[in-house]
C-alpha cells in the first residue's frame, strides 16, 4: 500500500509539474486588445455573439412660432412669452433676458416701458410672492442669484 501511495503521490507531482509553464496566454491590457477583444475594431462577431442594439429615434424639441406681440421661448401664462401680458409690458422685455440688472439696465427698462410705476424687481428666493396674471399692470423682473434677469411676468 505504500508503494501505491507513493506511485499516487508521484503521479500527481508529475501532474502539477507539467501543468507549469501552460497558462493560457493572458489577453493584453492595452487598448487594441481591449477593442480586439470586445469586437470594436471592426472585425465579425464571434458566432452567437448578440448584436449591440441601435438607439432609437429621437426628435428633437420644438417650441412654437411666437403669436404675435410676444417674446419667442415656450409659451408661459403671464410672462413676456404670453401676448396677452402686454398689459404689463412683459413682450418688450425679451432683450433684457440674460442681462445684468444693474442702475443702467435697470434705467433703460422704465424708458422703454415709459413709466417706473407698477415695476419691480424681484430679487432671487422670493419668487413666491409673485402669481403670473397677464390682466396685472405690474411688471415683475425676476433676476437670479447673481442679479441676472431671468424672466418677466405681469403681476
Amino acid at each position: 500500500m505504500t508503494i501505491a501511495f507513493r506511485a499516487l503521490a508521484l503521479a500527481s507531482l508529475a501532474f502539477t509539474i507539467s501543468a507549469c509553464g501552460n497558462d493560457p496566454a493572458q489577453p493584453g491590457t492595452d487598448a487594441d486588445s481591449f477593442a480586439a477583444r470586445i469586437g470594436s475594431d471592426g472585425a465579425a462577431a464571434a458566432p452567437g455573439a448578440v448584436p449591440a442594439p441601435a438607439p432609437a429615434a429621437t426628435v428633437a424639441a420644438m417650441v412654437a412660432t411666437p403669436l404675435p406681440g410676444a417674446a419667442p421661448g415656450p409659451f408661459a401664462k403671464g410672462t413676456l412669452t404670453d401676448p396677452a401680458s402686454k398689459t404689463c409690458g412683459a413682450p418688450l422685455m425679451g432683450g433684457f433676458l440674460g442681462k445684468l440688472a444693474d442702475q443702467g439696465t435697470r434705467a433703460e427698462i422704465a424708458r422703454m416701458l415709459g413709466r417706473t410705476d407698477n415695476l419691480r424687481f424681484v430679487t432671487f428666493g422670493s419668487a413666491g410672492t409673485v402669481n403670473p396674471d397677464p390682466t396685472n399692470p405690474r411688471l415683475s423682473i425676476m433676476l437670479d442669484a447673481q442679479n441676472i434677469i431671468r424672466d418677466a411676468r405681469c403681476g
